[in-house]
């Protein structure tokens, strides 16, 4: 009997999912009609009888839905607090929340944790912007020259090219460098340039062998759509000019050395150490020249390819470093401080002729015999004159005055021109100024000295 009324396995699981449904379903009926009390359902699996729960129990439940009402709570009153902060903080600044078995105390602890939370700094996702650089010069610094330095040692210190430095500073003129000298330091490769009239964007490029854009953009140039002014100093970026490899290693050795700096506009350099040798060259004012030697009140100088005699007053230097310099005697005699002003036969002296009186001589030779200067002087008038036709009046020092007439054509020389002794000034002919009591019976130079304004015998100063 005991087999007929044993249950068979699939029924017995048959058995046990009713059993499960019917328990879900009270289950919903007590949550749905608030009770929740416990029933004693007796069942016997494996021999032994359990106790099974029926309706959820209370404070497990309701701990779960007041965490998730306190976390919502939260979220919507202080708007200021960020998803994220419940999303992605680290584990190592909030501590790691269960919701399983978790009191409500603990959840009421966790607000403050998170709200500190909102203070962090915030990792951006980009870096920040800055705003550009505004370069207002095209310099870098302003470098004071030290004595014993060398051009080279300070373009290796500021990252620059040698030649960007020799011609920033206008040093390829072969002005002399002195201690103290300040030297301009570019911010990058190039050469400066003053804009003169006439000159366009597009000459300055072909020159210098750049783009008109990189003269035309660079800011510090501030050229308003592209347009030069005149006088003012441009940087060309990246601007070259010849540059050989003698002069890379001429100006890599450059060095301080003691300087005189003219004073003057048109300063003459002579060949000697006085005014009666011929003049090398003239300064403008500002321009420094290197001291090699002296000679009673004179100084030896060079600049650049020019080598001469400076009187010391016309520079400004230091009375002791010119007594510090050797002295030099080895300097070219001065040349005559007279000479013939033509070559030719006199054919009438200085005297009385013809009822009156001649105030020089007549030296004749062949049309466009060349004239010239009889002693260095001043053009004091160049070109028609009074009685003579076409002449040339020169001042010499001590209150002398040379006059030479009856010129072929007009002066090769002007007035105000400072001329030395054996200059060129004009050519022979024949012209005369009849209004003015002038006249000429054929080519020859009529050659008068004034001393103090009164004319005297020439024969007496030329040599």
């Amino acid at each position: 009997m005991q087999g007929v009324f044993t249950r068979s396995p699939w029924l017995e699981r048959w058995w046990r999912r009713q059993r499960r449904l019917a328990a879900a379903r009270e289950t919903v009926r007590c949550l749905r009609d608030g009770r929740y009390r416990r029933r004693d359902i007796s069942a016997t699996v494996d021999g032994r009888q359990r106790w099974s729960l029926r309706c959820f129990r209370f404070s497990r439940y309701v701990a779960h839905l007041l965490l998730v009402v306190s976390a919502i709570f939260i979220l919507f009153v202080d708007r200021t607090l960020p998803l994220q902060a419940f999303i992605s903080t680290p584990s190592s600044t909030l501590p790691v929340v269960t919701a399983s078995v978790a009191p409500v105390g603990q959840a009421i602890m966790i607000a403050p944790a998170v709200r500190r939370t909102s203070t962090m700094k915030v990792e951006p996702i980009a870096p920040d912007l800055q705003a550009p650089v505004v370069v207002a010069t095209a310099f870098q610094a302003t470098h004071i020259l030290a004595e014993n330095e060398t051009l080279t040692e300070i373009a290796a210190r500021y990252r620059i090219p040698l030649r960007t430095l020799v011609w920033t500073n206008q040093l390829d003129r072969g002005d002399a460098l002195r201690v103290g000298q300040p030297l301009r330091i570019a911010r990058l490769a190039g050469m400066t340039h003053t804009v003169a009239a006439g000159e366009t964007l597009i000459e300055l490029a072909e020159r210098y062998g750049v783009a008109p854009e990189a003269i035309a953009t660079f800011a510090p140039n501030r050229l308003t759509n592209g347009q030069l002014v005149v006088g003012r100093e441009i940087f060309i970026p990246g601007g070259q000019l010849p540059w050989t490899s003698e002069q890379e290693a001429t100006f890599a050795q450059r060095k301080a050395e003691p300087v005189g700096i003219v004073l003057n506009d048109e300063t003459n350099v002579r060949s000697g150490p006085s005014t009666d040798h011929p003049r090398q060259a003239q300064l403008s004012a500002g321009r420094q020249v290197a001291l090699r030697g002296r000679y009673q009140d004179w100084v030896k100088i060079d600049i650049g390819d020019i080598s001469g005699w400076i009187r010391v007053d016309l520079l400004s230097v230091d009375a002791g470093q010119v007594q510090a310099l050797p002295e030099v005697r080895d300097f070219p005699p001065p040349p005559p401080r007279w000479v013939w002003p033509a070559q030719g036969v006199v054919t009438s002296g200085f005297g009385p002729r013809w009822g009156g009186f001649h105030n020089g001589i007549d030296i004749a030779n062949a049309a466009w015999t060349p004239i010239v200067a009889a002693s260095s002087g001043w053009v004091r008038e160049a070109g028609w004159c009074s009685g003579y036709g076409y002449c040339v009046k020169i001042r010499h020092p001590g209150g002398i005055e040379t006059i030479y007439g009856h010129l072929i054509t007009r002066p090769v020389v002007r007035v105000g021109q400072e001329v030395r002794a054996g200059q060129l000034i004009g050519h022979m002919g024949s012209t005369y100024d009849r209004a003015g009591g002038g006249y000429s019976t054929g080519v020859h130079l009529h050659f008068t000295i004034l001393v103090n304004g009164r004319a005297v015998n020439p024969l007496r100063y030329l040599p």
